[in-house]
Formats: structure tokens, sequence, C-alpha cells
């Protein structure tokens, strides 16, 4: 945002939230869809596709709403694609990943401001939501750098992360059979035990609390042990990594961990390496089916692989697995889990 608008907004100048709104877009609405249809020699269809990707409304005919950040964004999105940087199509994923990512960042940082506006100055949720449009526009620069700087580190750390596993394991592991998944991952789940019945005793407060611990450690024990949380499922995780030994050591301390200092019931989980489809940050398959039924097959604190992955795991000296009986899982037939612990 430009300094001078910052400091207008600052003083009070922009009293609407329409303006606040243009604030943070960069500029005021100057340009209509004509215009930035002139200034970026894209033809309508582009346009549209490239708003629809985006999962914004396309501006009506005539109507001043758009900005010069849009006509930068729009060329440079059709330009990778005209230059062969990026097929169409995945160009078109990529749009869809950056906006649903920002749509519900922009969401998490708007009501973790009003949490805050209303915790700090007693106010209901309305009141809140007032004081925080009032300034969300001044946090606008700082949520950009952060933002931008936590994109670079992750990225970053990707690509040492996997570079790291290719030379380890090869590429991808062995060779896939041309039926195959493509990638070959650890893919693992944690839940809460017991949450349903607990969530039902508590606040929305004592809630948010239990819901922030849990997923707080369960982050911290996956990013310290080399692993990535996927997604997080309210009173679960899903997380994977590149290869198994490192997945069964996260797998066991988030067993032995989490509830341990009692803010939160205790955890099980289940693991299995196998193959897997990677798309939009996620992973499908069988693999990811298994883990997940392992998970509620498994006792507070135990951590449950498939025979499979026991086998990846049988070297290792400083664990031990233990078969267990067989039992029938929904979708997958019947499946001998093992029970995985610390020798």
């Amino acid at each position: 945002m430009p300094d001078d608008r910052l400091e207008s907004l600052a003083r009070g100048e922009y009293s609407t939230a329409e303006d606040r709104a243009d604030a943070i877009a960069g500029a005021p609405g100057l340009l209509t869809l004509e215009e930035v249809q002139e200034a970026t020699g894209v033809d309508r269809e582009t346009l549209a596709a490239f708003w629809r990707s985006m999962g914004l409304p396309m501006p009506t005919e005539g109507e001043r709403v758009l900005t010069p950040m849009d006509v930068d964004a729009i060329i440079a999105s059709h330009e990778v694609v005209a230059y062969g940087v990026l097929g169409a199509q995945t160009e078109t994923q990529l749009l869809r990943a950056v906006s649903h990512t920002a749509e519900r960042l922009a969401w998490w940082q708007f009501e973790s401001l009003v949490d805050d506006a209303a915790a700090r100055y007693s106010l209901d949720a309305e009141s809140a939501r007032l004081v925080v449009l009032d300034k969300i526009a001044d946090m606008a620069d700082i949520f950009e750098e952060q933002m931008v700087y936590a994109w670079r580190s992750h990225l970053s750390r990707i690509i040492r992360r996997v570079g790291a596993a290719v030379s380890e394991i090869g590429p991808e592991g062995s060779a896939p059979t041309p039926e195959a998944l493509p990638l070959q991952r650890a893919v693992g789940f944690a839940d809460l035990v017991g949450y349903t019945a607990i969530s039902a005793k508590l606040d929305v407060g004592e809630l948010d609390l239990l819901v922030q611990a849990f997923t707080r450690e369960c982050r911290d024990l996956v990013s310290r042990g080399g692993g990535r949380v996927v997604k997080e499922l309210g009173d679960g995780i899903m997380f994977v990594t590149d290869e198994p030994v490192r997945a069964s050591l996260i797998a066991l301390d988030l067993a032995e961990q989490i509830g341990r200092d009692k803010t939160t019931p205790p955890a099980r989980v289940g693991l299995v390496w196998g193959r897997v489809l990677g798309r939009f940050g996620d992973v499908f398959g069988p693999t990811v089916n298994l883990a997940s039924r392992l998970t509620g097959l498994a006792a507070p604190g135990e951590v449950l692989v498939d025979a499979s992955t026991a086998d990846s795991l049988a070297d290792q000296a400083n664990m031990r697995l233990e078969a267990q009986g067989q039992a029938a899982v929904p979708g997958l037939g019947q499946v001998r889990p093992f029970r995985l612990m610390r020798a």
C-alpha cells in the first residue's frame, strides 16, 4: 500500500468499508473491465477464466473497481502460459491454490484480530468487528511481509528436504509399475481420543483452547521430526514424510506426548508407507484411506501400522513391532495391524 494512503487511513480519511478495501488493494477502483482488457491485450474469455480460477467475481461492464494490480496479475498469468513456462491447466491449478490459500489466510487473520479486540477491550463480536475494520488496513503490509517470508522459508525447506530424500532413497524409491500411484510417502493420522464426548461438555472458549493446544503441539512435533502437516481435521491431523523411519519416529512422539500434560486427551496414530497421488498440497489413494482406518483401530497412546510398513521398519534396532489380531476394515477387507513401539 502506498505510504500516503496508509497515512491517510491512519488519519481516518477512509471512513467506509469500500475505502478500506481499496486501500488494501493498492489503489482506488479506477479501471473498467474494458480498460483492463485493452491494457493487458487478453481476450474476455481468458479474463473470465482468470477470475474464475482465483475465485473472484468478474466485474460488470462499466464498473470501476479494478486497479493496476489486477492488470499486473493478469499479464503475469497470461505470459507464463503464452511463453511456454507452464501449461494452461497447470497455471489454472496454481491460481486456484494461491487463491484458496489466500482466502483462508485472510479470514484466519481477520478472525484472529476480532478475537484479540474482543478480549482486550471487552467487546461483543459485532463491536470487535467494527474496531478491526478501522485498523486492519494498517496491518496489510505486515501481513504481506509475513506471508512472503513464510512462503519463501517453506519453499526453501521443501527443496532441501526433497533433495535429501531423493539422494537417500533414489528418485521416488523403487520404480513404480505403470498402474501404480506415482509417489512413495509415509502417511500418518493422529486424532484425539474421546473428542466428541469431551467437546460436548466444553464451552466455546474451552473448545477453542483444546483444539489450538492439540494442533500446535502436533505441528511442533511433526515439523521437528522432518514431516509436513497436510491438514488439520479439528480433532485430528494428517501428516506425510518422504521415508518411513522418520514418519515412525514422529508417530511415536505424537502418541507418547499428546495428552501427557493433561491439557488435551491422549492421541492415537495410524501410519502407512505406500504410494499416493499428490494434488493441491494434499495426498490421495488407498494408502491414505488405510492410515485413517488404522487410526480408528488404535488404542489411546498407540501407533498402528500395516504389514507392509512393518516390513519396511523391521531392521530398525530402536523399534519393536507386535502383530495384532486381524480386523475387518470397511472398503479394504481384512487387515492385520502391527503395533509400533520403541525398543
